[in-house]
């Protein structure tokens, strides 16, 4: 008999395998038949749940690919994100404490304008004062001096003093007490010239001390 060399059904198809089989009946009566087409219909299965396995596996490769691109742009978005919150937070500190000494100043300047401002409300307040003070003193002087009926009164005196010297005999003594008297209504005579030169010139120094005061 004639031996068919029949390739193996991992390098032969099942279809060849099943014509060598029908052309040689040898190989059918041996049972080789059989065993060759079990393990071809295997292969085939298994090529089959092979194929499928890395058809899946390639689709979850690109799946994990693309989800890793996507975690990998989330994460470089994240992460400029943050470098642009950083820089941020740093300008809004700098912005803040920029802020906060410009506050600081404001404030040292509004308590340095209140002050100045009560110093000055209290130089006015003494001004006033002092001015009432100088208006009250210059009245009394004025009355005091420039009061015409004094004057004629004085004079009215001097003359009496002298009708009663030529009228009447007088001692030494009561002649000194006379003269001694027109001498005093002369003496005050004086005096009420040079109070109300002062006076004026009380009043004349007040109004340029207010003046100054208000300029300055």
């Amino acid at each position: 008999m004639e031996v068919v060399q029949v390739k193996t059904p991992e390098k032969t198809s099942f279809r060849a395998f099943t014509t060598a089989a029908v052309n040689h009946p040898a190989l059918v009566s041996s049972g080789e038949v059989h065993h060759m087409a079990i393990e071809e219909c295997l292969s085939t299965e298994a090529s089959i749940v092979f194929d499928d396995y890395l058809r899946k596996a390639e689709n979850k490769r690109k799946i994990d690919k693309a989800y890793r691109e996507r975690c990998k742009m989330k994460k470089l978005q994240m992460e400029q994100d943050m470098v642009t919150f950083v820089e941020e937070n740093k300008r809004l500190k700098i912005e803040n404490e920029s802020l906060k000494e410009k506050n600081a100043s404001m404030n040292q300047i509004l308590q340095s304008r209140r002050k100045e401002l009560n110093e000055v409300k209290n130089i006015v307040e003494n001004l006033k004062f002092e001015n009432k003070k100088q208006n009250a003193l210059a009245q009394i002087l004025s009355d005091l001096l420039v009061n015409p009926d004094m004057c004629q009164e004085n004079q009215k005196l001097k003359d009496e003093n002298a009708q009663l010297t030529e009228m009447v005999k007088l001692s030494d003594e009561q002649l000194k007490i006379v003269k001694e008297n027109g001498k005093l209504h002369h003496e005050n005579m004086l005096l009420k010239v040079q109070i109300d030169a002062l006076c004026g010139k009380i009043v004349h120094q007040n109004s340029k001390i207010c003046g100054h005061k208000l300029l300055g």
